[in-house]
C-alpha cells in the first residue's frame, strides 16, 4: 500500500476522514458505496443526510463482517460515495435487489415516519464498498442525483 493509502487508513481509524492521494485513481479501480436517492420524494438535506449516513454505514458495518480487506481498502482510498438518482420506491427496491443478487453488500433504509415524511417509507438504499465493475449494468447506467 502506498503512503497515501497508508496516511488516510491510519487516519480514518483514528477518526479523521480525508484523502491525501495526489493521483486521480481510475473510476474502476476504486472502492466506492453508491446510494440510491428517489427522486420522487421531497426531502430536505436535514432527512436526506441522515437516511444516507444510515445506509452508508449500514453497508460498511456489513462488510466489515464479511472481508476486513475491502473496509481497510476502501478507507485507505478516502472513502468515496457517489448518490444516483432513481425514480421512485420500485426503482429502488430493483436496485437494491439486483446488487444482493450479484452477491453484493446492499442495503434499503425504511424512514420511521416521525418528522417530514407520513408512516414507513423506504427513502434511499446503498451498495458497496464495491468496485464499478462489480455492479450490476443498470446500476452502473444510472446518473448522479442532481438538485433540480
Amino acid at each position: 500500500m502506498d503512503q497515501g493509502r497508508e496516511f488516510n487508513l491510519k487516519s480514518a481509524v483514528e477518526g479523521f476522514v480525508c484523502d491525501v492521494r495526489t493521483e486521480i485513481p481510475d473510476k474502476n479501480s476504486e472502492y466506492k458505496i453508491w446510494l440510491f436517492a428517489r427522486k420522487d420524494l421531497e426531502l430536505t438535506v436535514g432527512k436526506f443526510g441522515p437516511q444516507a449516513a444510515h445506509a452508508a454505514g449500514t453497508c460498511m458495518v456489513l462488510t466489515d463482517r464479511v472481508n476486513r480487506e475491502v473496509t481497510d481498502a476502501y478507507l485507505s482510498q478516502g472513502q468515496p460515495k457517489i448518490t444516483v438518482a432513481v425514480d421512485d420506491e420500485a426503482a429502488l427496491v430493483k436496485s437494491v435487489n439486483l446488487c444482493k443478487s450479484a452477491g453484493l453488500v446492499a442495503v434499503l433504509v425504511q424512514d420511521a415516519g416521525r418528522t417530514e415524511l407520513e408512516g414507513k417509507t423506504l427513502t434511499v438504499g446503498a451498495v458497496g464498498p464495491c468496485l464499478r465493475s462489480d455492479l450490476p449494468r443498470a446500476v452502473r447506467d444510472l446518473r448522479l442525483l442532481r438538485s433540480e
